[in-house]
């Protein structure tokens, strides 16, 4: 099969091939290799650089320069790959609740439902530390393992689903989303939203996640947290470089000096102050 030159580095740069016939386990490869490879993250929001949802600029920026993105571009590049090898995918978007179900949330994540032989799957390399690294079957109420994590898919009825996700003893609802019909026009407002409204989130921290089989990795401005099988370290950022650092061994993202004393400035400097006044008052 011939695909754009923008896919085939995506699949290529991944070690994978074009699958002969469609299954389910070239996604599974696909998936687990995206969100270990290609980080989450917010930096061109933070930074404010202009973010292209066309598929060939996501490919530059999220596989040939390395510099990650998040879900509107890296959910697309995987809906537009799979799309082009002829897996039946429809874009569905959903409202990120992090466990307030009463959540006045706009929808603003985007996510894929494949179907494949009868089986329908939600397929999500775009949602950081707490999103699964395979596709999960729409399954309702049936857990579900995926590496370090368990879920479950809600049903809630009128075509709405939320997923949820094992946090300690009981499950965290993430985000719903529903069947309704979606396409780039409804994307383009989430993502407009996310990353110029002065209230998105992706404005208002740094964000750099990468997610393993058997390893988190996931910096949030001032904190770095590694989680595997034997627990969570967290390690606090404590100077410009170490911030520098910490992008390029834990997540081969390599920024200008003065670029990384920006973020520091902005999003580190002012928990290490407010640490400090906490321990000496």
């Amino acid at each position: 099969m011939l695909l754009s030159p923008s896919l085939q580095n995506y699949v290529s740069d991944l070690g994978l091939a074009v699958p002969e016939q469609l299954n389910i386990e070239f996604v599974m490869a696909l998936q687990e290799k995206h969100v270990a490879r290609y980080s989450f993250n917010s930096l061109a929001v933070v930074l404010g650089e202009d973010i292209s949802l066309d598929v060939e600029a996501i490919s530059e920026k999220i596989v040939t320069r390395g510099m990650g993105g998040y879900c509107f571009e890296h959910n697309k590049l995987t809906f537009e790959l799979l799309k082009a090898l002829g897996y039946d995918v429809q874009l569905k978007l959903a409202r990120v609740l992090n466990n307030n179900v009463e959540r006045e949330a706009g929808r603003t994540h985007r996510v894929t439902l494949l179907t494949l032989e009868g089986v329908s799957y939600l397929v999500d390399t775009g949602f950081g530390g707490n999103g699964p690294i395979a596709p999960l079957r729409l399954d309702i109420n049936t857990p579900q393992t995926a590496g370090l994590d368990r879920y479950r898919v809600l049903g809630r009825g009128n075509g709405e689903y939320d997923l949820q996700v094992v946090k300690g003893d009981d499950y965290f609802t993430l985000y719903r989303f529903d069947s309704a019909v979606y396409t780039d026009a409804d994307c383009a407002l989430g993502h407009f939203y996310s990353h110029k409204h002065p209230s998105a989130v992706f404005l208002k921290n740094l964000m750099v996640t990468l997610k393993k089989q058997d390893q988190t990795v996931a910096l949030v401005n001032a904190e770095l947290t590694i989680r595997d099988r034997h627990g969570e370290r967290k390690q606090l950022i404590e100077s410009p470089e170490s911030l520098g650092n910490i992008l390029s061994s834990e997540f081969d993202i390599t920024l200008e000096p003065a670029v990384i004393e920006h973020l520091f400035i902005r999003f580190v400097a002012p928990i290490l102050a407010e640490n400090k006044v906490g321990v000496t008052s």
